[in-house]
């Protein structure tokens, strides 16, 4: 397996949470992910002419409903370029309820064919960095209350994905320490330490890129409820446990307060004793 292969493969479970709950969110027919990496396709990308610098683009990686194929028309959008393309410049979502054949997304044929009426893009936010796109085709219109259940998944999700990334650079720094460490006491004429065995490697830090070539070994990830978990106790935290109104988690979070609490019982989260 290539190690764009092993980073995706480390990546797949939440990346499947995360299309399931788009889907489930609002009468999806398809649900698609793009993320952040390297141009790699240049020589044979279709939109290639559209590519301000060939150095970075979005890279389908994960595509669940009608279809679970990652290799079509649609597999690569430069940043910058193209409906989705824009999204990690403007960091805004797009809904479209009509029209969608200007939009330029999907083939005319197959919106026409499934009975898709909308379409909604999401930038997947991480800090400060856009690290992909979450994108759903709809039967539906996608009212009010579907997109605050597709924004909260989009952004629970992004929290899960940049968490990955984040270990997998930690853990990168680690080996480059212990590499370091480990050629010092050789120069001191020190015998080596016993290893503490192999750490996973990581991406590069800070560059909004989620798929990159120096990637290595897959680390073991959390279940998606674990990571729902995490993200709305740091939403909790910051907001002093308070879950409704404007300063409130719920609110941070994307989700309808009675959307909070309920997922609050159902993850056994409760506000600590003072």
């Amino acid at each position: 397996m290539s190690q764009t292969g092993q980073v995706l493969q480390t990546l797949r479970p939440v990346l499947a949470s995360l299309t399931d709950a788009g889907l489930a969110a609002c009468q999806g027919v398809l649900a698609r992910i793009w993320l952040a990496g390297p141009g790699d396709q240049c020589a044979s990308c279709a939109l290639r002419p559209e590519c301000p610098s060939q150095t970075t683009c979005l890279h389908l990686v994960m595509s669940a409903g009608l279809t679970s194929r990652v290799d079509g028309p649609f597999r690569r959008f430069p940043i910058g370029a193209r409906t989705v393309g824009r999204i990690p410049i403007t960091h805004e979502p797009l809904i479209a309820r009509d029209d969608l054949l200007r939009l330029g997304v999907a083939d005319p044929a197959w919106l026409t064919l499934h009975g898709v009426r909308s379409f909604a893009a999401l930038p997947l936010e991480h800090g400060v960095r856009c690290i992909g796109v979450l994108a759903v085709f709809s039967r539906g219109t996608l009212p009010g209350a579907q997109m605050r259940q597709l924004t909260a998944a989009a952004h629970l999700g992004a929290e899960a994905i940049g968490n990955v990334e984040a270990y997998r650079a930690m853990a990168v720094e680690r080996n480059r320490l212990a590499a370091k460490h480990a050629r010092l006491r050789s120069e001191l004429g020190l015998l080596p330490e016993r290893a503490a065995g192999p750490a996973p490697g990581g991406l590069v830090a800070g560059t909004g890129a989620m798929i990159h070539p120096d990637a290595t070994a897959a680390a073991p990830l959390p279940s998606f409820a674990e990571i729902q978990r995490a993200a709305i106790v740091r939403a909790l935290e910051r907001t002093g446990w308070r879950v409704s109104g404007p300063q409130g988690a719920a609110a941070a979070l994307g989700l309808k307060p009675t959307t909070l609490e309920s997922k609050m019982k159902k993850l056994g989260i409760r506000r600590p004793a003072r």
